[in-house]
């Protein structure tokens, strides 16, 4: 039977398990999970919580969480912890890394660590997409999803460690071979053109050693679906049951990290995703749909008959969802999640230029998001979210003006629904079709979200990211190796926007290129790509094709 509802000195939390953790083995490796923020937030990731869990049933690991709170109260690793994963969601998580390698004690260089240090390995979005500016501090990246290596890595330890002696370079040498997916960086040599010039070559230092690290990647549809497997009030969802109704988008924006890393997009097993809810509304009425695109999953009305079902006998049963895409909503699916007292949905129009959104492969039409407005309004729904972005190749003013005609209109024609307005603005992602595409400049930008702000005054509110550190997430997006040195300045300096051009000037002359020639420049299509040491499954030819065209 899962372990009852318990105090967890984590962070003085009061939480229930799901599951039943196993007991340690003697010999059990000891693997502790770093979150780069607090507990409340760290309980809020569903990925975060679903390794946990695969590790903590294993017998043989003995499993630890770590969040920076915690760690700041003065708890620390377990004496045994050999290694260390990093959940790297987001690039500038690299800087609560860095704090937490710091922490702990650990060298925050990868080469200073000694036979006395656990090994150091994240995985996420970040480490798939690109790895590379932090490839000084992680000793290894698993790339793809995390439950195929996860279980790899524990077996491939318990029997490399003892043969390599406390040989670090030998044991991550072991592990890249006998580990799909795991990609050690100290194994590569990357040589530039000139000191502040590009990449021309990652090439292996062992002959042993994969050239090019292919992602692992769950089965097309998968019966062990991943939801909360600890529920506790502290997380930020507060007691939300969080499922994983969908894993993947099969509509491929072209600026769309989500979709390419994600490559194919799957499914939960319908049967097992309402078990799974079946089992969270034994311990909360707080259910959250996650996935790309949920309303894609093949028996997704079943799924909201099944859920309306389950209101009857749970009155007070909430629902939330993650962002929904316009040509799927249904009138039915809508009053579902109206009935579960949803008082806003999500939908992303990315612009309301109809010709933008082709050049990006956002098929979506401009009667498609009215008919998902006129949809919300009538089943009473009180607000209704859309996200757009701002910068997106071949962007004209006059994209910026149709986004400013289509949200006036859907204003004008559902009076009573609220409309928000969340814009970004774009960043090139590595393994994507605009991987090669220039960023706007920060005064660019900031012009654009003002022209949005004026012109939807009375219509939406408008909600805009921050142009600057959309700038320094596009610097790490693009980034290589060379940026250690700037890392490291910048979190020493103490991580603020303001710190970001004093870091890189303080490095010394020809350290690294400038942040414009990572962040804005248009590079070549023969260009070596700092990333191309990972592959996610579509070669990069196929992605310039992609790139350059407008249907």
């Amino acid at each position: 039977m899962p372990r009852a509802t318990v105090r967890d000195p984590l962070a003085g939390a009061h939480e229930t398990f799901l599951y039943t953790p196993a007991p340690p083995r003697p010999d059990a490796v000891g693997v502790a999970l770093a979150y780069p923020a607090d507990y409340g937030v760290a309980m809020a990731s569903l990925g975060y919580l679903t390794l946990f869990r695969l590790l903590d049933q294993r017998p043989d690991v003995a499993a630890q969480r770590v969040t920076m709170d915690a760690l700041r109260a003065g708890r620390r690793l377990h004496p045994q912890t050999a290694l260390l994963g990093f959940s790297f969601s987001f690039e500038l998580d690299i800087l609560n890394i860095l704090k937490t390698l710091e922490l702990c004690g650990i060298p925050l260089r990868a080469c200073d660590r000694d036979a006395s240090h656990p090994l150091v390995f994240a995985g996420g979005p970040v480490a798939m997409t690109n790895g590379e500016p932090y490839a000084d501090f992680i000793d290894f990246y698993l790339i793809g999803d995390g439950e195929e290596a996860i279980g790899d890595l524990i077996d491939a330890w318990h029997r490399e460690a003892a043969r390599a002696g406390g040989d670090r370079q030998g044991l991550l040498r072991r592990l890249a071979q006998t580990v799909p997916g795991l990609y050690a960086p100290a194994l590569y040599e990357v040589t530039y053109a000139a000191p502040d010039g590009p990449v021309t070559a990652i090439t292996p230092r062992f002959d042993d050693v994969p050239p090019v690290v292919a992602k692992r990647s769950l089965s097309a549809a998968f019966a062990d679906v991943a939801f909360s497997p600890i529920l506790t009030p502290e997380s930020y969802f507060s007691s939300v049951f969080l499922v994983e109704v969908m894993r993947g988008c099969a509509h491929r924006c072209r600026f769309c990290m989500a979709s390419y890393a994600t490559l194919p997009p799957r499914a939960s097993d319908a049967g097992a995703l309402m078990r799974a809810v079946e089992t969270g509304l034994r311990h909360t009425p707080k259910i959250g749909l996650l996935g790309a695109l949920i309303a894609n999953h093949p028996e997704f009305e079943a799924l909201c008959e099944f859920l309306n079902h389950q209101m009857n006998a749970h009155p007070d049963l909430t629902l939330s969802a993650a962002s929904l895409r316009a040509d799927t909503l249904t009138p039915a699916m809508v009053e579902t999640f109206v009935r579960g007292k949803q008082r806003q949905l999500t939908i992303a129009i990315e612009t309301g230029s109809q010709r933008l959104r082709q050049r990006i492969n956002k098929r979506l039409s401009e009667e498609e998001i009215a008919r998902a407005a006129e949809i919300c309004a009538r089943a009473g729904l009180p607000a209704l979210k859309l996200y757009g972005m701002v910068g997106l190749p071949d962007e004209t003013d006059d994209d910026i003006e149709d986004t400013i005609r289509l949200i006036r209109q859907l204003r004008r024609d559902n009076p009573r629904l609220d409309l928000v307005f969340g814009c970004s603005s774009f960043v090139p992602k590595g393994a994507t079709p605009f991987q090669w595409a220039p960023r706007l400049d920060t005064p660019q930008v900031e012009k654009r979200f003002e022209r949005l702000r004026r012109g939807l005054v009375g219509s939406a509110a408008f909600r805009p990211s921050s142009a600057r550190w959309d700038a320094a997430q596009a610097l790490l997006s693009r980034g290589d190796r060379r940026l250690s040195g700037f890392l490291l300045r910048y979190a020493a300096y103490g991580g603020s926007l303001g710190h970001i051009r004093r870091a890189m000037k303080d490095g010394a002359p020809g350290e690294t290129p400038s942040i414009d020639w990572y962040a804005l420049r248009q590079r070549p299509p023969e260009e070596t790509l700092p990333w191309q040491v990972v592959s996610l499954g579509v070669p990069n030819d196929i992605l310039y094709r992609e790139g350059q065209s407008n249907a």
